[in-house]
């Protein structure tokens, strides 16, 4: 809950700390705009590039806008409208109605795996939003994929961060986010064995409390984890309250010898 929280601050952070920025969404295939000059009602129109970027405009054709930005477009139509003698200095406004040409994938352990577009001041905490937050299965480990670039993003510290601008991380369009799967197990003597989200450093005890706690049964002492090691093989370590636990491990609460 507190998680899902986070996300919603920081997304309404972002999208203030990014409104200026708006019109640096670059237009491409498919994306769909709507077209107003001032004092000439009959040419409003809304049209959606082609596959090569091309739109078509009453009294000027067919012309290319691709790459451009929203301020660029308005130059370039009231240009064509100007020189070829239709219009008087022309006031073009152009919006953008749909973005569809710039996308990217999140997949994992989110709520809503898929494909999501992308504007000027999408960052990765927005996309995350978008695909409906972290499951429970997923935990603080992001994953940004770029390319044959890989960076990880801890979900955590990206929100702690002190420096608002350090809570920002761009993402482009082509990008996989990867949300990867993130989870402890407890068993034995708690009150609700299961599996539960491995949390930014998770300790021993507090696995045991994400269970409910040890039972009237439990040995407050004899606790031990399970992992597995590079080769794979599960290895059994008596440990501590304190201690760390890690993506897969079991932890198992032994039963009171009084």
């Amino acid at each position: 809950m507190m998680k899902r929280l986070l996300i919603g601050l920081v997304c309404l952070f972002c999208g203030l700390a990014h409104a200026e920025n708006a019109g640096e969404y670059h237009l491409g295939p498919g994306d769909v705009i709507k077209i107003t000059v001032y004092d000439h009602a009959d040419l409003a129109n809304e049209v959606q590039l082609t596959r090569d970027g091309d739109i078509t405009f009453p009294l000027i054709g067919t012309f290319s806008l691709k790459g451009q930005s929203t301020a660029q477009a308005e130059q370039t139509i009231a240009s064509k409208l100007a020189n070829g003698g239709f219009i008087v200095n022309p006031q073009v406004n152009v919006i953008m109605s749909q973005y569809r040409s710039q996308r990217l994938s999140v997949l994992g352990e989110v709520n809503r795996p898929g494909r999501f577009s992308l504007d000027s001041a999408t960052d990765l905490v927005d996309v995350l939003s978008q695909a409906g937050g972290i499951a429970v299965t997923g935990g603080d480990k992001i994953v940004v994929i770029r390319g044959e670039q890989r960076t990880e993003y801890n979900l955590s510290e990206l929100m702690n961060e002190k420096d608002p601008s350090r809570r920002i991380v761009k993402v482009s369009n082509g990008d996989v986010v990867f949300v990867p799967r993130q989870q402890v197990y407890v068993q034995g003597e708690v009150n609700r064995p299961g599996v539960f989200r491995l949390e930014n450093n998770m300790t021993v005890l507090q696995a045991i409390a994400a269970a409910g706690g040890f039972n009237p049964r439990a040995s407050h002492r004899f606790i031990y984890v399970h992992r597995a090691d590079a080769d794979g093989k599960v290895r059994e370590q008596r440990v501590t309250y304190t201690d760390r636990v890690r993506e897969g491990d079991v932890v198992y609460v032994e039963e009171s010898w009084f």
